[in-house]
């Protein structure tokens, strides 16, 4: 959303990239989050950027503010230490943060929490270290698999040496 030109009027890179502006919210919310998410409610967008850790920056402090800082009012910057312009890289480690209180007020364990928390990004990461262990087991299996051959061919020859020098006494049990 933020790379597409369309959105461009609305949601932007800062000049460093290292955080994200949105301007005119309730355009923003009009016309980008309903075709991006499933709804287009402005605070339940910065709730989810909150629960992923994002942070959301203020450049003029509260009471500093006049009423001539209205379109101030109606921007606002984001920033997570691992949502860099130009780092695609870094997404997959951005996480849903776990509640550490389960329902009813009831400790749960961070891994448990996090094991019910699948993420997409989880899933990708998931995904790529199953397909890395799948390679090499891949390739540990055909260097068995050449040995196993060469070791076939091997007692194959041995077998016709000894039936050449004691005939008859082995029968050929090996097929080709």
């Amino acid at each position: 959303m933020i790379n597409d030109p369309k959105s461009a009027h609305y949601i932007a890179w800062t000049e460093p990239g290292t955080s994200f502006v949105v301007s005119n919210v309730g355009e923003f919310s009009r016309s980008i989050l309903g075709s991006h998410f499933k709804h287009n409610n402005f605070s339940s967008f910065v709730r989810q950027l909150n629960m992923y850790g994002f942070h959301k920056i203020n450049r003029t402090p509260r009471a500093q503010r006049t009423s001539s800082d209205a379109q101030a009012i109606d921007t606002w910057e984001f920033s997570h230490h691992k949502f860099l312009r130009g780092r695609p890289d870094l997404l997959d480690e951005i996480k849903r943060k776990a509640l550490l209180e389960g329902q009813g007020g009831v400790n749960v364990g961070l891994e448990s929490v996090r094991a019910r928390v699948e993420l997409p990004g989880e899933v990708a990461s998931q995904l790529g270290t199953m397909r890395e262990d799948y390679r090499r087991v891949w390739e540990v299996l055909m260097a068995e698999k050449r040995k196993n051959e060469r070791l076939t061919g091997l007692l194959r020859t041995l077998w016709d040496v000894v039936g050449k020098g004691f005939p008859g006494s082995c029968e050929s049990t090996f097929s080709s």
